[in-house]
């Protein structure tokens, strides 16, 4: 019995640190991702799952994504939202493994006579209780300029700036209130027939301290995260492999993770069409 209650901590223990690892890579929310093809109408997806399972522990699993993009004439209103919660109940003890949800509104709107230009305005609600944030609102406004664009391939920078009200939920139960630059590079890069490059890089900087509660140096409290995936196509199309590299760092990480401002993830995946 000793020996079982072991393993099924250890293995408990294991599915917590990949879960709690794999959710503090998302330190910035990749919006770019979710950015499908300017064309006009609706377009987009939405999914929900509810799973329960009872063995000799109780597991609730549920999941809910929407990603609903529309465009009408210059004007894109883009909507994501993003509801993810894993909890064990064992021995009456609730353990939560996962537990976030993200909300993210964001209106673009592309200029006619200068239609390499973007202007860009959005909100966003974020709750992570594995990171630590009970309570995270943003707001922000800029601009966004494609720099490139030929042969399938673009370039994009972001100039925006935000203004971010956190409560963290660790021992301190800190609040802040911050004014924030929000800088990002953003390409889509065809190397070759069958290489291709697809990488975002998000810098965000604390400007300007409206909270009294906190105390930290400008430009070097900041947040930094970045995506690149490089996708290579063999025999044909019929196989295919891609490799993804994300960074995150956080200059004032919760006290908790202060020891572990950066994470990042290496992962590879080989794909057969037939």
């Amino acid at each position: 019995m000793r020996m079982n209650k072991f393993y099924f901590r250890g293995f408990i223990f294991f599915i917590f640190f990949i879960s709690t690892y794999s959710d503090l890579q998302a330190q910035l929310v990749n919006i770019e991702e979710q950015r499908k093809d300017l064309k006009s109408g609706i377009q987009g997806l939405i999914n929900f799952s509810f799973n329960i399972n009872q063995n000799t522990r109780f597991l609730t699993k549920f999941n809910n994504t929407l990603a609903i993009q529309y465009t009408y004439k210059q004007s894109t209103l883009l909507v994501l939202n993003d509801i993810s919660f894993l909890r064990l109940i064992d021995t009456g003890q609730n353990i939560d493994i996962i537990n976030k949800n993200f909300q993210h509104i964001r209106y673009n709107y592309n200029f006619k006579k200068h239609d390499n230009l973007t202007y860009e305005f959005f909100i966003q609600r974020q709750q992570n209780k594995i990171k630590f944030i009970k309570y995270r609102f943003l707001t922000g406004t800029g601009f966004r300029i494609r720099v490139f664009s030929k042969d399938n391939s673009n370039l994009f920078i972001g100039s925006l700036l935000m203004y971010e009200y956190e409560i963290l939920s660790d021992s301190s139960n800190l609040l802040s209130k911050v004014l924030k630059g929000d800088f990002y590079i953003s390409a889509n890069i065809k190397i070759s027939d069958l290489v291709d490059l697809v990488h975002v890089t998000y810098y965000q900087p604390a400007l300007y301290n409206l909270s009294s509660q906190i105390n930290f140096e400008l430009i070097r409290d900041f947040r930094l995260s970045s995506e690149t995936d490089i996708n290579f196509k063999i025999l044909n199309n019929h196989v295919s492999f891609s490799v993804n590299l994300i960074i995150n760092y956080d200059s004032r990480p919760p006290a908790p993770l202060s020891q572990h401002p950066l994470f990042y993830s290496i992962n590879n995946k080989l794909t057969f069409k037939f």
